[in-house]
């Protein structure tokens, strides 16, 4: 008899996939408490043990987060104003920054190759690109450069990159109900060339940073793909 390939993946793992799938379903709203572990043992047909390790390992994801006396919920930008869990950058003096953005761009375009092979899509099929201009406290940081998967982002207007200042992901929650519960970034230190001086109004030979950032929603589909350029002059990138 042949031994079975399929690996079978732990209780509590099995749990989490089925959390993450009511989530991304909106069987389960981000701004409501989920159901108890108690009941979520029930439904499931499992210990709560392996329920509440299933829930921890969401928390220390930063997906979830318990209110006490309320209950689990969605990590949610709702009533944080400018927090941005995913912001790597502080200033030397170790205040974090405040960054507001201006778009220049905001266009359909074919998706370049780089672009679609780091989505997951085809290359040449439509994207929103975005482009803006960053500040902090008045003086210009660089710019953002963002390609996000149509389908997901089609409600998506200029008038609402122009209204939201800096966070976009607080505009995706709220304005248009899309989480991103999750990024990869890959951080670059780099001298300013030509290009990247065309690109983003630095000064040539000043010191930047690269963040090229993967985002992806609860069923860990990749949506956006994010470049962030930002003078290295004042400020430090968080590890």
């Amino acid at each position: 008899m042949k031994r079975s390939n399929i690996i079978r993946m732990p209780v509590y793992a099995q749990i989490k996939e089925a959390i993450l799938q009511k989530l991304s379903s909106r069987e389960w709203k981000f701004d409501q408490p989920l159901p108890s572990e108690s009941k979520m043992a029930e439904d499931f047909g499992v210990s709560i043990g392996s329920v509440r390790h299933a829930v921890a390992d969401l928390e220390d994801a930063g997906i979830l987060v318990k209110r006490q006396g309320v209950g689990t919920f969605v990590r949610s930008y709702k009533g944080t104003g400018v927090w941005n869990r995913f912001q790597k950058f502080i200033r030397k003096d170790g205040r974090l920054p405040v960054f507001e953005s201006k778009p220049i761009k905001f266009e359909i375009i074919p998706a370049p190759e780089e672009v679609a092979a780091k989505m997951k899509i085809v290359s040449g099929d439509p994207v929103i690109h975005i482009l803006r201009a960053m500040s902090d406290n008045g003086v210009h940081t660089g710019v953002d450069e963002s390609f996000l998967d149509l389908d997901t982002f089609r409600d998506l207007k200029i008038e609402d990159l122009e209204a939201v200042k800096g966070n976009l992901y607080k505009l995706y929650e709220e304005k248009l109900g899309i989480y991103i519960a999750d990024v990869t970034d890959l951080l670059e230190f780099l001298i300013v060339d030509e290009a990247l001086n065309k690109l983003t109004l630095l000064p040539l030979g000043s010191p930047m940073f690269v963040v090229t950032r993967q985002g992806r929603l609860l069923n860990k589909k990749t949506v956006e793909l994010r470049y962030e350029h930002c003078t290295a002059v004042n400020y430090l990138l968080r590890i």
